[in-house]
């Protein structure tokens, strides 16, 4: 099925990477204003409001600190989306924490993850539970409020079981791709250490369950450290590797020339520890093109061939004009876009990004009746 072609779709506008409740109060919709306005009027005629991954920021603080910063623009949704329409929620890497009790008690059960297993928020988690109630407090009848992990079919595909197959469009946060692209970043080297252990390799993965068994013990220990956090220093910690990219890209002292030569050399003792292969340059140009190869080669491995997948998690918008169209489909000819973030990401980003507002945050992707997805700029300035 193409887009356009098959039946009806759900009109959905479809957001990523939230934060809310961040600790650097980085998280762009979390006080009223323009940017509220913008995503709230943006929901005008459609059915259904998908956000695919990273509500929360969960990594910042214990999980009734972050609930309470994010409950006035969750209540502020709920009375825009009313009664009658939906509020889908998917789990990304930093609000993962979410999804951890209902992931157990499927094992429990003996339930196998699919690739877009879903339920009622009341039903998954406290958390969930927290948010459908702060959604629900903003209108007397509030709208309904599910959530899916790790993907959801906005448009169905033509065929396939247990959430794989082939047409439709493909809806998840992308941070499977940490488990198999070749930037070294920690949560790569944490799964890949965690892979390992379990004799599993980055091109051995080809389920849900796989990519849940090495990626799972680096959110559950930072998900830990989050929940116990009592002062600022996890934020700050969490800050290393956006100032070692900076660093590498930006600084022309000799702290950065030592960088630059460093990463060659790590990279190469990584894979001779087995650890998988690594990319040596660290560029803007390289961080996009592994993006999205990385979760292109996910989904491909999952066996799933959508027309169109929509990720976010990179907070790298796209595709954009000036990006080169291969970069941005799938092994199978199906359509890659990502639909950014809506955080500040600091002043000094522009000095090592591939387009000057590759970054910026305020863009969503819109799907129409017809099917077809299209990435949109509620922000445009």
């Amino acid at each position: 099925m193409t887009p356009g072609t098959g039946p009806r779709a759900r009109p959905s506008l479809v957001v990523s990477d939230l934060h809310l409740g961040s600790a650097s109060d980085s998280d762009l919709l979390r006080h009223p204003g323009a940017a509220q306005d913008a995503l709230l009027g943006a929901l005008d005629g459609v059915e259904r409001l998908v956000v695919a991954g990273d509500l929360l920021e969960l990594r910042h603080g214990p999980a009734r600190t972050v609930l309470e910063r994010a409950r006035p623009f969750l209540r502020r949704l709920g009375a825009t989306l009313g009664p009658d329409r939906e509020l889908l929620v998917l789990a990304g890497n930093h609000d993962h924490r979410m999804v951890r009790p209902w992931l157990l008690r499927r094992r429990l059960d003996g339930e196998q993850l699919l690739l877009d297993s879903a339920a009622d928020a009341a039903d998954v988690s406290e958390v969930t539970a927290a948010i459908a109630t702060a959604v629900g407090e903003g209108a007397p009848a509030g709208p309904r409020v599910r959530v899916a992990y790790p993907a959801a079919w906005l448009v169905p595909p033509r065929d396939g079981d247990g959430g794989a197959g082939t047409g439709g469009v493909l809806v998840s946060h992308g941070h499977y791709v940490d488990a198999v692209w070749r930037m070294p970043t920690m949560e790569r080297l944490a799964s890949a250490v965690a892979g390992h252990s379990h004799g599993m390799t980055a091109d051995g993965l080809r389920t849900p369950e796989d990519f849940e068994q090495v990626l799972g013990p680096a959110y559950g220990w930072m998900d830990g450290l989050a929940e116990y956090a009592t002062s600022s220093g996890l934020t700050r910690s969490q800050r290393t590797s956006s100032g070692v990219w900076r660093r590498i890209n930006a600084d022309r002292g000799w702290r950065g020339v030592a960088l630059r030569r460093a990463v060659p050399v790590a990279t190469r003792a990584l894979e001779r520890a087995g650890l998988g292969r690594y990319e040596p340059r660290l560029t803007p140009d390289r961080l996009r093109i592994a993006g999205n190869q990385g979760v292109a080669r996910a989904f491909d491995q999952l066996g799933v061939a959508p027309d169109a997948l929509i990720v976010g998690h990179t907070h790298r918008a796209g595709p954009l004009p000036g990006d080169v169209p291969w970069e941005w489909r799938l092994p199978r000819g199906g359509a890659l876009l990502n639909c950014g973030a809506w955080v500040h990401n600091g002043p000094r980003l522009d000095e090592i990004t591939d387009q000057p507002d590759a970054y910026r945050p305020g863009r969503a992707v819109r799907l129409e009746a017809d099917g077809v997805p299209r990435l949109v700029d509620l922000l445009d300035r």
